[in-house]
């Protein structure tokens, strides 16, 4: 369930969720309930709301960093039923070779949001492919350690 703390107002629930849209941070107020889900689901979901614009993430690596390195195929079930898609943004998991794979909205959908969020992609559809721009969030790590270490 998706709800905002203190506030009923329409208007302004629209104007945040245009802005998390619009790749901005989630509002403070606005929170999801998700205490009704399996503890895997809670712990994937929360995982997944951590992958800022730019970056994506393996279904693998969402694997490993939920604690759970073997269950790559659970983590895209996880995704394929995430109930709060606009705001946990499963569109930014792909496949270990890039590829965009199922998506609630559709590909054509999950290819809009990448796009919107810089990246260039190869092909249409289920050939479709990450092709540049955005960061995974272990590549950055790597570099600003070896800038540490080399400054």
């Amino acid at each position: 369930m998706l709800g905002t703390r203190g506030s009923t107002d329409d208007r302004g629930l629209a104007r945040d969720l245009d802005g998390v849209l619009r790749g901005g941070r989630i509002p403070e107020h606005l929170h999801v309930d998700s205490s009704n889900l399996p503890a895997f689901t809670r712990k994937v979901l929360g995982r997944c709301a951590g992958i800022r614009p730019g970056q994506v993430m393996t279904y693998s690596e969402l694997a490993r960093a939920a604690c759970h390195p073997r269950s790559a195929r659970a983590v895209g079930q996880v995704m394929a039923n995430n109930p709060f898609a606009l705001l946990i943004p499963c569109h930014r998991v792909v496949g270990s070779d890039f590829s965009l794979h199922g998506f609630g909205g559709g590909l054509d959908m999950k290819e809009w949001l990448l796009a919107q969020e810089g990246w260039r992609l190869k092909g249409r559809g289920r050939s479709c492919r990450l092709d540049g721009r955005g960061q995974r969030p272990e590549a950055r790590r790597r570099r600003r350690g070896a800038r540490a270490q080399s400054g």
